[in-house]
């Protein structure tokens, strides 16, 4: 038969029925098709993250072998239990892993860490928010193991796998180690598993998980744990830090001698100045964005990863990047982190004070250990009085928080004269889904802009109500007077969704397509405006120079007051965003190792035995 004959053969409308018509199926036939099932769930999956991503993952042939590595696995033990039970369980199983990935993605932008699975109690607390990351295209892959039940329902298991065990154990022997092999020998040439998928992730950014599936993401991810400071190791960190550029700017003398960060949930840049449906959004920070004595910096590329907003904190505090996988909080606890407290305390002496205030509990992303590590003072939910409920939890709102906040600053002496204390304000309705009482809303918008877009308006204007109550308190009390105040997101909020709402003509003229948050300083001692793209690693030797502080560490990002800062951020996914059309090649692929060299010097403890 010629091989066009076979491929007829293969698409004619005899093969395409017996595809989607149930019959008795052979040992082969069965094993063939559960394997089948499985393999298609992961490229579904790949298509629905390739979506909101990259389709560059496709490109790579071994991508298709890994997932049939993994789906021939899953379909052995079907040999030893012969139950079409197996086939359903398994496949719902993988249905929930899968959608549960997708949902994380949404928000995350990246696959669960292996170490978040053990956090799973603390769903409880976030219900809301896992439920709207479930999209309705997710329920393809329940109706696949539906297909899957449907199309063996006719074929007796048990009796049609009886003897024919041992012929599919060799078969399912090829079909896993020769892809296998394959694998084993392309990563060996690469320089082992790690630096292959390092390397890939490098230039295709989002396809680790599409190339080397979930469970490849989780090996990777075993592969990034502590790592032994080695002198070689040392002298590539050293080597990197003493390449970045450095800082050209000489600070004031009018150093502030109290500061106050808040860091708002989910809070992007563009709503500011934004007036939609003749409904000014922030009306407040627009006028603090405004005032002569204000530093604005209007494109600050998001630069968190999976633990968002803690991962905020490590960024602005320490002038470090997000670990490659999970939340730095739970894996490496107790590290030791120079830090914008310490250097804030070592500068203003005994006496100086760092603390953080927050509405959550002290082990949501284990910010009590955080805490310990950075060196400020923790006030947490038992603090407040929760009688202004926002989000989906139930917690405390940005209006009431921030004014109990104010009460206790001034009613303890906190901020006054002769002090020299830096408090972090850490605000919580911002979180989505965006819901707030009906109360609190003061702006309205039409059914032309989606639901959750309106949702998120309605927060930040809320949101800008309760900033903009307490800046005029701060700076109309005499005590207070020249306190620095910090306002920025603590990370982008509306996820994946981007993509499609750009696409409305109702929507585009005024949504930012860039993942930008502010930095707002008020009563800045350099005041001024910065409209160029920077990152969010950008904002901690920003705040040493606004304060003066003189720090043996000055991150790993470049101060916005520095006239040599260059226009560009690294994104998450190590690609150059804005203009580095300046920097030579070798100076770009050292900018974009900075996401690793962050990695490292935290997976080492770099800083241990360091001063």
């Amino acid at each position: 038969m010629s091989l066009l004959s076979k491929i007829k053969k293969l698409f004619s409308r005899r093969t395409l029925v017996n595809l989607i018509k149930p019959r008795v199926l052979t040992a082969g036939e069965l094993f063939a098709w559960v394997i089948g099932i499985f393999y298609l769930k992961f490229l579904i999956w790949d298509i629905i993250w390739a979506c909101d991503t990259t389709f560059s993952g496709f490109q790579f042939p071994l991508g298709y072998l890994t997932k049939l590595i993994f789906s021939t696995l899953l379909a052995l033990p079907l040999l030893a239990f012969k139950s079409r039970w197996y086939i359903l369980v398994m496949g719902l199983i993988i249905d929930a892993w899968l959608v549960a990935n997708l949902m994380y993605f949404r928000t995350y932008f990246t696959v669960i860490p292996a170490s978040s699975y053990l956090l799973v109690s603390n769903l409880s607390d976030f219900q809301d928010s896992v439920w709207e990351s479930l999209h309705l295209i997710d329920i393809i892959f329940p109706l696949t193991t539906a297909w899957a039940m449907f199309m063996i329902h006719m074929t007796p298991i048990k009796q049609v796998l009886n003897g024919a065990v041992k012929q599919l154990l060799k078969t399912s022997a090829w079909l896993v180690g020769i892809p296998l092999a394959i694998v084993a020998i392309h990563t060996a040439f690469k320089g082992g598993y790690k630096k292959a998928y390092e390397d890939l992730m490098y230039d295709y950014s989002t396809c680790g998980a599409t190339v080397y599936t979930i469970p490849g993401a989780m090996i990777y991810e075993f592969f990034c744990g502590h790592v032994e400071l080695t002198p070689q190791l040392q002298a590539k960190i050293d080597n990197w830090i003493a390449s970045r550029p450095g800082t050209n700017f000489t600070s004031p003398n009018n150093h502030p001698n109290n500061l106050i960060i808040i860091l708002l949930e989910s809070f992007e840049n563009w709503p500011i100045g934004k007036t939609i449906e003749g409904q000014e959004i922030t009306p407040n920070i627009n006028r603090l964005v405004a005032d002569s004595s204000t530093f604005y910096a209007s494109h600050i590329h998001n630069q968190v990863k999976g633990a968002r907003s803690i991962d905020a904190q490590l960024i602005i505090h320490t002038g470090l990047l997000p670990v490659k996988y999970g939340a730095y909080s739970y894996r490496f606890v107790h590290n030791t982190y120079p830090s914008l407290d310490r250097a804030w305390k070592e500068n203003h002496g005994p006496g100086a004070r760092s603390m953080s205030f927050t509405v959550d509990k002290r082990t949501v992303w284990n910010v009590a250990v955080v805490a310990q590590d950075f060196g400020y003072e923790l006030y947490d939910k038992p603090t407040w009085k929760l009688d202004v409920k926002t989000g989906p939890r139930g917690r405390l709102g940005d209006d009431s928080f921030l004014r109990q906040a104010y009460d206790k600053i001034t009613s303890e002496g906190i901020i006054g004269n002769g002090t020299h204390s830096m408090v972090q304000l850490v605000t919580y309705s911002g979180h989505t889904p965006f819901v707030i009482p009906d109360h609190l809303k003061k702006v309205h918008f039409s059914d032309a802009i989606p639901e959750r877009l309106r949702h998120y308006l309605e927060v930040a204007n809320y949101t800008d109500r309760a900033v903009g109550e307490f800046v005029s308190k701060v700076r109309s009390n005499p005590a207070m007077a020249g306190t620095m105040i910090v306002i920025t997101g603590d990370h982008e909020g509306i996820g994946t969704d981007r993509n499609s709402f750009i696409k409305n003509p109702k929507v585009a003229s005024w949504l930012d397509s860039g993942q930008y948050v502010p930095l707002i300083i008020v009563n800045a001692p350099v005041p001024g405006r910065y409209d160029k793209i920077a990152g969010q690693v950008d904002i901690y030797p920003t705040l040493l120079d606004m304060l003066g502080l003189k720090y043996h560490w000055r991150g790993l990002g470049q101060s916005l007051l520095d006239p040599s800062k260059q226009p560009y951020a690294i994104t998450t996914q190590n690609q150059i965003l804005g203009d580095a059309s300046s920097l030579t090649p070798d100076q770009q692929r050292h900018a974009r190792d900075i996401f690793n060299i962050s990695d490292l010097i935290i997976a080492s403890d770099y800083f241990k035995n360091r001063k």
